[in-house]
């Protein structure tokens, strides 16, 4: 398990460091997350990373060269690249934040670590190869993939997968840094595998894979009413833009299609490759079809006079391929794409996926963004391909996708209502479908990408039409569309567009669904998020704009570096409409790995200067446009600019290379490098020029001068003199080094700060006036100093305090003047007992991010910082903590409804303390180390369900060994078994043998420890989906209920335990919650301190405990052993006696 330390601490006091437990959703300085890797779903910040006591997942191979880590201190720069190769190391693959996975000896770590601007080098471990939920496979063989990187000896890693039981091998070349292997092995060789040198991941083959089960093209064209009633004419919409998919081909990749089909008939080209259909066909794949271009020549229509068998681009050619079973060789995803582009077809409609579950950036999700740069791998260059996909039916909740919905450069389409399963139109087309999953991806990033009509869909099937419910039946509205786009574009300016172009024209024109319902039920907000992405499909939006009044720029320039910039200016062409403006870049590779772990690589920047205003992209305020401030999205490879309702009078863009790390655009250039697409709606282009000041912030101790960099940028030649100009407080003075200046111009602008100006953020406007009487205008600010700060008064808790909680916050009062301050929390009144160091506190106030010993004395202390730097510390003032229970309450339900209060009233009645981990419905759950401090963890799932209920297996792993160190549980979820199975941990530290899910228990009578509860009926907030349960020997059943047994009880072996109850505590009576909470003190009883001469309660009695005695040596303030009330050499001699770890 990880562990973090600060470097800072003194040798004598690591041990006692070490074991701090982190408390949960709070930072600690001594754990940077700006600096913090999420590998084998642990994340950490590795420069205070220390294993204690590794597993063999926790270590990795020292001998000759294998896979090994660098990071270093910032976005990164080509010449750190450089000088890392020209040390023997070689880049793999980057993992954010500043990291590389390379290919080096063990030596090179120590190499690693002298060269300029490298933070940490170490191993890549045996247990970042493969997720923590498959490593305690049972022996059954399991197809799995394996990823191993070309420059290892690949031919001596296929002999050691057959030395570890590997069958069936298949290999094939993924891209230019890896090779995929395919094969069976037993699912409990997976360590050994990782130890093979040159193992990237190893992972079993998904198994839930699979198919994702003319009124809804009108609704797509906005052919409806003030009711939202669609009206027949889409055919007639069609001619009056004159477009309808002619001369584009998109493949259909399903289960195969009818292509006798009369509404089909003609629409299929021939194919040539493996995947090809011919023969194949089923409903799915037909009913997809149609909707993409089905020609409606059958005539058919339903009541209301809507052609059942017409498509979104009835004049688009189609290309029949059958899923099954290429994408499951190595390679697969990836062949099914190219035989796509080889057969002529410039985008795909998938309404599969090879997994139903969330799987994080795995291999499969690798496989289809190489295709998306280049979907023909056997030709010079890069031929781009458009893959168009339909989420998961995920049915809401969160993180609900499937494989590879993650993807990055894809184009990802949840679904919207269309019509009920009768056929009569829904009215609330607005709303998100209830079979549609929510995002976001397991690292972060926001799918779907979009929404279209998904449930109902007529259209196609064998012989005949039907109705279908799914984002299968959404995600080729979006194909058919995107033919409809591609003829367009061709019309308009020969070339093909980018999927990153496609994917920016549709999402910027895509309908704002705020107001309407998620499939949860729950009022939507404004774009962008996990649940509609972008919005509904529009097609006028995107389709009947005049040429004049919407600018594609698609890869007009190839940014080389960090920093780089590219900047155009516009003005509207109808200045009472909104300008919106879209990035895409299709991101270099990720690292296919799977699980939490970032995926993305290289980071744009969108910002938008409209004068004084500077807009960064994915910033949407209230009202649903953009508010100026706010943060860069490091996360997405799509930002958004919305500017309205009206449009400002000119605006300039520019796309800034925040951190350029990988190979955005393989096959050319260098090893770094990115191209990008943006379309602007309501924009004309116009000559201009742009002025940006850097840094945008800087400070000062005064007297004195300081340096900022203005850039006057050219946009479409624009050559007329630029006269600089800055606007100053008093005593703040600027000159130019060049003025005025031609574009493109760079020049140093001088800042001076006199003695006499006031402490605080002074702002410089710099203007930028053209002779023909234009002017653009940037700012920034300078910090002011005059003087060290005074040393700080501090408040809480106050001196002497008792009965502090184990969690505590801290408090001061704040000065005029300063920046920051620092705080320093130890274990004796000097710095040598220090456990926790906290720089850079903003407000004069702390929450302690870690959980500290009961009943034990603390003493802290701050200084304040401010531009001249450092002031002195103040006095050292101390505290003891409380020796009341805190209780860690694990909040992992999804909100709906949000039941925490129902937790907390009940240990606030029983007088306890506790602490709130909110796993935010995902598998982010509390650490061994986390849990360690807690003597009671209660841990609820209220309504959640479909994947992240209850622990997780690395959670799992957690519990079990916090159980088994005399830890208690009381774990209550009706779907933890629905979504998990019977793990191993369910049966041997839960005790339940068997289960029967959603009985919908309606009362429960309690046994054991909870006999006094008596039978209570069950009033549930939520729909009730309890399960019956079956005890193991030992445990015990804990409640029955009037379907079957409801619950069990399981002590440890010495101490500890855990019960778990099949249906949720608020459902019970209030009065009865009190009591279960009363009977489960009962059961864990007073206990006492199992080992009270571990003074600082990390597990071990070592220097750390002894130098703490030596500190409070005859007083009574300190670690009093014997507790005589005077620490002397009886206390010394128990700690020295009892020298090692805790029992």
């Amino acid at each position: 398990m990880f562990k973090y330390i600060s470097s800072s601490i003194v040798a004598v006091c690591l041990v006692f460091t070490v074991a701090q437990a982190a408390k949960p959703l709070k930072k600690s300085p001594q754990f940077n997350y700006d600096y913090a890797i999420t590998l084998g779903e642990e994340t950490f910040d590795p420069k205070f990373q220390v294993i204690v006591s590794p597993t063999e997942w926790e270590v990795a191979s020292q001998e000759g060269n294998d896979l090994r880590l660098v990071q270093f201190d910032g976005p990164i720069q080509e010449s750190w690249l450089a000088d890392m190769e020209d040390a023997g190391i070689t880049p793999v693959q980057y993992i954010h934040p500043f990291t590389y996975i390379t290919w080096s000896d063990s030596q090179s770590r120590e190499v690693a670590s002298l060269l300029a601007h490298v933070r940490w080098s170490g191993d890549f471990l045996n247990g970042y190869r493969v997720l923590p939920k498959w490593r305690d496979l049972s022996a059954r063989p399991i197809a799995s993939k394996v990823m191993v990187y070309k420059g290892s000896d690949v031919e001596m890693a296929l002999s050691q997968l057959r030395n570890a039981g590997a069958t069936r091998i298949e290999q094939h070349t993924l891209d230019s840094r890896f090779e995929i292997i395919s094969f069976v092995a037993p699912g409990n060789s997976f360590l050994d595998i990782s130890k093979i040198p040159g193992v990237f991941t190893i992972q079993p083959k998904p198994t839930d894979g699979g198919l994702r089960s003319e009124m809804s093209n009108q609704i797509n064209a906005g052919n409806y009413d003030g009711s939202n009633t669609a009206f027949p004419g889409y055919a007639s919409w069609l001619t009056s833009i004159g477009l309808d998919g002619s001369g584009v081909r998109i493949a259909i990749v399903d289960g195969g299609s009818d292509e006798s089909h009369v509404d089909l008939s003609g629409q299929f080209v021939s194919c040539v490759g493996q995947s090809c259909g011919g023969a194949s066909s089923s409903s799915h794949g037909t009913h997809t079809a149609g909707i993409v271009g089905a020609t409606g020549a059958s005539g058919v229509t339903d009541s209301g006079g809507f052609l059942r068998g017409q498509g979104v681009a009835p004049g688009a050619n189609l290309v029949e391929q059958v899923y099954s079973p290429t994408y499951q060789q190595p390679g697969g995803m990836t062949l099914l794409m190219t035989e796509s582009y080889r057969n002529g077809a410039v985008a795909s409609s998938n309404s599969w996926g090879p997994s139903g579950s969330p799987q994080g950036y795995d291999i499969d999700t690798l496989e289809v963004d190489i295709a998306v740069r280049d979907a023909e791998p056997d030709v010079a260059g890069n031929q781009s391909f458009s893959y168009v996909l339909a989420i998961m039916n995920g049915s809401g909740g969160t993180s609900s996708q499937g494989s590879p919905d993650e993807a990055k450069n894809i184009f990802t389409i949840g679904s919207t209502k269309m019509r009920n399963s009768g056929g009569t139109q829904q009215l609330a087309i607005n709303d998100i479908s209830s079979n549609s999953a929510h995002g976001p991806c397991l690292d972060g990033r926001a799918i779907p990408h979009m929404v279209a009509p998904g449930c109902s869909v007529d259209s196609t099937v064998p012989g005949s039409h039907s109705l279908m419910c799914g984002t299968s039946m959404a995600c080729p509205q979006v194909a058919g569309a995107v033919a409809l786009f591609v003829e367009q574009y061709r019309n308009e300016y020969i070339d093909d567009p980018s999927p990153a172009l496609i994917k920016a024209a549709f999402t910027a024109g895509a309908q704002d669904l705020a107001g309407n319902n998620d499939a949860d039920g729950v009022v939507l907000g404004h774009v962008f998020d996990s649940k509609q992405g972008w919005g509904r499909m529009d097609l006028p939006a995107v389709l009947t704009n005049g040429i004049n009044s919407v600018r594609y720029y698609d890869a007009p320039v190839v940014l080389d570096q960090t920093g780089d910039q590219w900047s155009a200016t516009v003005s509207p062409v109808d200045p009472s409409k909104p300008m919106k403006i879209m990035l895409v870049w299709t991101d270099a590779l990720g690292h296919g790995l799977g699980g939490s772990t970032p995926a993305w690589n290289n980071d744009l920047d969108l910002l938008v200067s409209t004068g004084l205003a500077t807009y960064k992209g994915n910033n949407i305020g209230s009202a649903g446009w953009s508010t100026s401030g706010g943060i860069a999205d490091g996360k997405n490879n799509i930002e958004g600019v919305f500017l309205g309702p009206t449009a400002p009078g000119q605006a300039t863009i520019t796309v800034t290379a925040a951190n350029l790390n990988s190979d955005g655009i393989p096959g050319m250039g260098d090893a770094i490098d990115q191209d990008f697409a943006l379309v602007c709606y309501n924009c004309a282009a116009e000559p201009g020029y742009s002025v940006v000041v850097a840094p945008s912030s800087q400070s000062v101790c005064a007297p004195a001068t300081i340096d900022y960099t203005v850039t006057v940028g050219q946009v479409m030649g624009y050559e007329l003199p630029i006269t600089l100009s800055a606007q100053t407080n008093v005593g703040i003075s600027a000159i130019f080094s060049a003025n005025p200046v031609i574009p493109p111009a760079t020049v140093t602008m001088t800042v001076s700060v006199g003695g006499q100006v006031p402490d605080g953020n002074h702002m410089v406007l710099v203007s930028g006036t053209s002779s023909d009487g234009t002017t653009h205008d940037s700012s920034a600010s300078v910090g002011v100093s005059g003087s060290l700060p005074q040393t700080v008064a501090l408040s809480q808790p106050a001196n002497f305090a008792t009965g502090v909680s184990i969690a505590p916050s801290f408090a001061w009062q704040g000065a005029a003047g300063v920046t920051s301050w620092n705080l320093q929390l130890s274990t004796t009144s000097s710095p040598f007992g220090i456990i926790h160091d906290a720089v850079n506190i903003e407000m004069p106030s702390y929450d302690l991010p870690i959980v500290l010993t009961s009943n034990t004395p603390y003493f802290w202390r701050v200084s304040a910082s401010n531009n001249c730097g450092e002031g002195a510390w103040s006095s050292w003032w101390t505290f003891r903590t409380t020796d009341a229970m805190t209780v860690l309450l694990v909040d992992d339900d999804d909100n709906g409804p949000d039941v925490r209060s129902a937790y907390i009233a009940m240990i606030e009645a029983a007088g306890l303390l506790y602490d709130v981990f909110d796993t935010q419905n995902s598998n982010n759950e509390p650490t061994a180390i986390e849990l360690q401090a807690y003597q009671l963890v209660i841990w609820f799932t209220g309504d959640e369900w479909g994947g992240f209920s209850g622990p997780g297996t690395a959670g799992e792993t957690a519990l079990a060994s916090y159980i088994d160190a005399g830890g208690y549980l009381l774990l209550s979820s009706q779907d933890y078994l629905y979504d998990n199975g019977l793990t191993s941990f369910g049966t041997t530290h839960l005790g339940i043998s068997s289960f029967t899910s959603d009985v919908n228990q309606s009362s429960v009578t309690g046994l054991d420890i909870f006999a006094d509860i008596g039978s209570v009926s069950l009033n549930f907030p939520f729909t009730n989906y309890s399960d019956t349960v079956s005890n193991t020997v030992p445990a015990a059943i804990s409640f029955n209920g009037n379907i079957g047994d409801a619950g069990t009880i399981l002590n440890g072996a010495t101490s500890g335990g855990a019960v778990f109850l099949g249906f949720p505590i608020e459902a019970m009576p209030a009065a009865s919650q009190s009591t279960l909470m009363n009977d489960l003190l009962g059961w864990i009883g007073s206990g006492g301190t199992p080992c009270p001469e571990d003074c600082n309660g990390d597990g071990f009695v070592d220097v750390s405990d002894l130098l703490a005695i030596i500190d409070g040596w005859g007083t009574s303030f300190g670690c009093d052993v014997n507790g005589d009330g005077l620490i002397d050499v009886v206390d010394l001699l128990a700690v020295v006696g009892s020298w090692g770890q805790c029992p």
